[in-house]
């Protein structure tokens, strides 16, 4: 157990936000000591629900969550991406009209799953940005510094994504703490914090310089990508609150993997009959076969199902080798789509291991060349 303190940054990005999810999930069982949260944005919605202590009810929300659960919009369909072709004009014209999309049912969702008791109650302690629209600057606060019947009124202005109506506070209007520092680990260094960790979802906005470069930032970024801002798809949110999780536990060398997930024990496994190379190589060739990557592997059971993966893709392959050369050609990028460009360089490249081959078409080819040759060796491995 890591007995340091830590502040805990929750950086903006709407929807992509579920990322963040998966790494307080993992942050809890690893037992890291956090005693700050601050946020920008969803960042900000977000540290407010981790204070509730109650992570089952936060996923769940997100696993449900639709585009009419966060802005009122006539006609649009609530399952897709905001800026998904089918929802563009509903989304300009509603825009167009009011002058910014209401946001009230982020409202009344805040409501829904925020309890400023439990917030204000909590050990932890929880801050937020946003920005002011007159002043062009910024408004960076601690709870102990926002009234508790104001609070939802500042998480509000925090997630005041430009697309929306501006956020009133005491008379002035505010916009998204994005248009200052979406990701604001200078207000946990100004309150003396040296031990940071940045959970990042590559959302937009501006990140400001660290005023303090004697602090530890440890930064948990995604290893995949996480969609778009407003992406309301439920197999991607719930995907990156799992991706979430297992970055984390990677980050904290609790798994291990180039692109997949092991435990420890299991990758220790895997470097008893393969060197470092050779694995990355099988990560490859699986990521290539569209093995599903939001899970744990034990040694055996990624070995098995890319062995069963590859011999599929080879019986495929040897049917399609009867077409005439000219018929696969104009195919080819289908067939790699396909995942079959390991075989298809195995069979040109691989069968003749000294051939040379030129620059360009090296740069094209040397990933399937390192899967493939990977994949020789779990051949041999398997006899």
């Amino acid at each position: 157990m890591d007995k340091k303190e830590y502040g805990l940054v929750l950086a903006g990005g709407g929807t992509k936000g579920a990322f963040q999810v998966g790494v307080w999930k993992a942050l809890q069982e690893l037992k890291i000591n956090i005693k700050a949260i601050v946020g920008t944005s969803i960042g900000a919605l977000n540290g407010a629900l981790f204070l509730q202590d109650d992570l089952d009810t936060t996923i769940k929300m997100y696993e449900n969550i639709k585009i009419n659960n966060v802005m009122k919009i006539k006609g649009i369909k609530s399952n897709k991406n905001i800026f998904d072709l089918s929802n563009i004009f509903n989304l300009a014209a509603d825009f167009t009209k009011q002058k910014g999309i209401d946001n009230t049912p982020l409202r009344k969702m805040i409501k829904q799953y925020i309890d400023m008791d439990k917030l204000y109650n909590s050990d932890i302690d929880f801050g937020l940005v946003t920005y002011a629209v007159k002043n062009k600057s910024p408004l960076q606060k601690f709870k102990n510094e926002i009234p508790k019947e104001q609070m939802i009124d500042y998480l509000l202005a925090s997630a005041c994504f430009p697309i929306f109506k501006p956020q009133n506070i005491n008379g002035e209007a505010y916009f998204d703490g994005g248009f200052y520092d979406k990701a604001p680990s200078n207000m946990l260094i100004e309150k003396g914090y040296k031990n940071i960790i940045l959970a990042d979802v590559a959302g937009v906005g501006i990140c400001q310089k660290s005023i303090n470069k004697n602090v530890y930032i440890k930064v948990i970024s995604p290893s995949e990508d996480l969609g778009g801002t407003f992406e309301f798809n439920h197999e991607r949110i719930i995907n990156n609150i799992k991706l979430g999780y297992l970055d984390t536990m990677k980050s904290f060398n609790k798994l291990q993997g180039h692109i997949y997930y092991f435990k420890p024990e299991e990758f220790a496994k895997l470097l008893e009959n393969f060197s470092l190379q050779t694995i990355y190589g099988l990560e490859y060739a699986a990521e290539m076969y569209k093995m599903y990557k939001y899970r744990e592997y034990t040694a055996q059971e990624f070995i098995t199902e890319l062995n069963l993966k590859h011999k599929k893709a080879e019986n495929t392959y040897k049917k399609i080798k009867k077409e005439n050369i000219i018929q696969i050609s104009k195919r080819l990028n289908q067939l790699f789509d396909k995942g079959l460009g390991i075989c298809i360089v195995k069979d040109l490249y691989m069968d003749r291991p000294a051939s040379k081959i030129s620059n360009y078409l090296f740069n094209f080819v040397k990933d399937y060349i390192v899967a493939a040759k990977a994949l020789i060796e779990l051949k041999n491995y398997l006899g």
